[in-house]
């Protein structure tokens, strides 16, 4: 029996160890498993952060950079330009002004050929440039005042001096230190406002797109000639809609870059922009390196506007050049003649009316006509000579414009673009040919073959 007991209690002994083993091993186990989970759960939930974090970004910026002077958008299909307008007090203005402005308005968008988005942005005001304007000039006036002061000083010391000579002086002091007592006062008050974050102002603006899809064959461009193009198109017609608006007394101006980036930063970081502004970051100078040479947007600026104005000047000298051959350009010597040929007819008129001797008559208009001859015939070289003139200095002027205008980006621009579409359209006409062929090989009607052509037509 106490053998009984003595088994019972190694088994039950045994049995506990073996739970406590099991037990053991289980929870090194789980000690070994859970660091793995863990870490795979944080790089699962550190990536998927990530990726959401990006899609967001990436969907919320609607644009993918700013490049010379434009807002570029979907992946370089869609450009746009900004226009900054100064706007006007209609309120305070006259009824007759007010209809001007409407009217030229009005004129403004019957005008437009193309979409464009009207754009308000409400910003705080930035008075720190204000500030360092009026301080500058302040610095001047307490030179010239200690100048005054010091001459001054010089004249009391003169025995002989004339009392109105050092009144004069006086008063131009006097004059020129309640001017700057004024200006630290209007300073002061300045330096108290801009503390203020709630002083804003409206600024207004008018986008213009282009698509690169408008541009015909733009699959024979590269990417550079495309960019080119755009901008070209855009700056035209960014200069056409400045020119509409002033009709409505509104100023405009093309926005370079930088205020692009401002106004963008400003956009999506409202309530930052006071703490570091984009003008703030270039001011810094934290971009700059050793370069001083004038910056590239605006000498691909210039260069596109001298081109511009080179084919504008070309397209007059054109025209001038027709109006020598249709002599309806009149030469100083022409106008001359032409002017002595009215009073002649003017004097023949009053003779007709008067109340004479026929044979009077006649003999002084007989004379007039003389007169009229003789005058033709002195100025007939002269007229002449500055035609041959006007047409040599016309002609010279010409050949320099053109050879300077072969010689820009434009006009370069403009040669691709009319091989590209040339090459199209040859295409397209071999295309139809084609076409034409086929349907007609196949049995089709002339019917079939006219509408095949229609739309090819179309197409070109």
């Amino acid at each position: 029996m106490i053998a009984f007991y003595i088994i019972a209690i190694i088994i039950i002994i045994f049995i506990i160890i073996m739970i406590v083993l099991f037990a053991t091993n289980g929870k090194k186990q789980d000690i070994k498993n859970k660091p793995a989970e863990k870490v795979n759960n944080n790089s699962t939930n550190t990536t998927s952060k990530d990726k959401v974090k990006r899609d967001d970004v990436f969907k919320f910026m609607e644009f993918d950079r700013i490049m010379d002077n434009m807002i570029v958008q979907n992946n370089g299909k869609r450009y746009t330009m900004a226009i900054k307008c100064k706007g006007i007090n209609y309120d305070l203005m006259s009824e007759v002004e007010q209809m001007a402005v409407e009217q030229g308005f009005i004129t403004f968008l019957n005008t437009l050929k193309y979409p464009i988005q009207l754009y308000v942005q409400a910003q705080n005001i930035d008075l720190k440039n204000v500030v360092v304007g009026y301080k500058q000039n302040i610095e001047k006036l307490q030179e010239e005042y200690i100048k005054y002061n010091k001459l001054f000083e010089e004249k009391s010391g003169i025995f002989d001096i004339y009392k109105e000579e050092l009144d004069e002086i006086s008063r131009e002091r006097a004059k020129i230190a309640n001017v700057y007592e004024y200006a630290e006062d209007i300073i002061s008050y300045v330096e108290k406002m801009s503390v203020n974050k709630n002083l804003l102002q409206r600024n207004f603006y008018v986008l213009v797109s282009y698509s690169k899809s408008d541009i015909a064959a733009a699959d024979k461009f590269t990417k550079e000639e495309i960019n080119e193009m755009c901008y070209t198109e855009l700056l035209t017609r960014c200069n056409s809609i400045i020119s509409a608006l002033a009709s409505s007394s509104v100023i405009g101006k093309v926005m370079d870059s930088n205020e692009l980036a401002d106004l963008l930063y400003i956009a999506y970081n409202r309530d930052d922009k006071s703490l570091m502004g984009v003008r703030d970051a270039l001011e810094s100078g934290f971009y700059r390196l050793y370069s001083t040479s004038v910056d590239a947007f605006k000498k691909k600026d210039m260069m596109l506007r001298e081109a511009i104005e080179t084919e504008a000047k070309l397209k007059a000298i054109e025209n001038l050049e027709k109006a020598i051959k249709d002599e309806t350009l009149k030469t100083d010597s022409m106008k001359e003649l032409e002017m002595q040929e009215d009073i002649s007819k003017q004097a023949v008129e009053l003779i007709k009316n008067e109340n004479m001797n026929e044979d009077i008559k006649q003999k002084t208009y007989d004379n007039i006509v003389e007169e009229y001859r003789e005058t033709k015939r002195e100025l007939s070289p002269k007229i002449e000579e500055e035609k041959k003139e006007a047409k040599e200095e016309v002609e010279k002027e010409k050949e320099e414009l053109e050879k300077k205008y072969k010689e820009s980006e434009l006009y370069k621009i403009n040669q691709k673009k009319e091989e590209a579409l040339n090459l199209y359209n040859e295409e397209i006409r071999n295309e139809k040919e084609e076409l034409k062929r086929i349907i007609t090989e196949n049995g089709g009607n002339e019917e079939i073959v006219k509408n095949a052509e229609g739309e090819n037509e179309s197409i070109l």
